[in-house]
């Protein structure tokens, strides 16, 4: 059975962190790093985020856009 899903831009990241390269592997090596996610209309409307601050996690699925635009390897070339 072949099926295929539509994903809609929500909202974009926006961070310090813009070269693949100057990203750490690990979270902990860069713990002052921090990021923002902008939501884009119709979904940037304050019922889309309402009792958000009740929770401790929000799970953000995302695409590497530069990754497919750059082309796509099945091998990663480690930094230095």
């Amino acid at each position: 059975m072949d099926v295929q899903f539509t994903v809609k831009r929500v909202g974009v990241v926006h961070s310090c962190l813009k070269e693949k390269f100057g990203i750490p592997r690990q979270p902990g090596m860069a713990p002052s790093v921090t990021a923002s996610l902008e939501l884009l209309p119709p979904f940037d409307r304050e019922e889309m985020v309402r009792e958000l601050e009740n929770f401790s996690h929000v799970w953000v699925q995302f695409y590497f856009h530069r990754a497919v635009d750059e082309g796509w390897k099945v091998t990663v070339r480690p930094p230095g």
